[in-house]
């Protein structure tokens, strides 16, 4: 079995931004060419923390990312279970427990920081501008860091 680097993905304040949404799209073009040099330099899988992840299939989630530009075509693997009363990291180590497939490292792209014991793997976006090019490098440190500690 191949071992997977995971990209745990939220969509709002990360892919968008306020004003993204106010003109009535879904997405920041910047913010999706952004994700895409990420997604084009490394071989991660995508799981979808976001709360789009309600009321979407991950093939519906996956689709709509890709016809918005993002370079995710066979990369959604899945998303996080939705865990009452539960702060983002909880459903984030519950997917790493359930997951079949041995991840070797994994990264949080998200504007909260409720990451509990995962908190090391985020890479928190400001809201006001969602992920930045200037993002690239923590992103690829965090999913070369080891997970061994991370409490899962």
């Amino acid at each position: 079995m191949r071992e997977i680097k995971v990209l745990f993905l939220d969509f709002d304040a990360v892919l968008n931004t306020a004003a993204t949404l106010e003109r009535g799209e879904l997405f920041e073009r910047t913010n999706v060419e952004a994700l895409n040099a990420i997604l084009d330099s490394t071989d991660v899988s995508i799981v979808v923390t976001s709360m789009w992840r309600i009321a979407a299939t991950c093939q519906e989630l996956e689709t709509l990312l890709v016809e918005a530009g993002v370079h995710a075509t066979n990369r959604v693997v899945g998303a996080t279970p939705c865990l009452e009363n539960c702060q983002r990291g909880a459903e984030i180590r519950e997917w790493l427990k359930q997951t079949s497939e041995p991840v070797m490292g994994f990264v949080i792209l998200d504007d909260r920081n409720d990451m509990e014991t995962c908190y090391r793997h985020l890479v928190r976006t400001d809201p006001r501008y969602g992920l930045v090019p200037s993002q690239f490098n923590e992103v690829v440190d965090r999913l070369a860091m080891d997970i061994g500690d991370t409490q899962i």
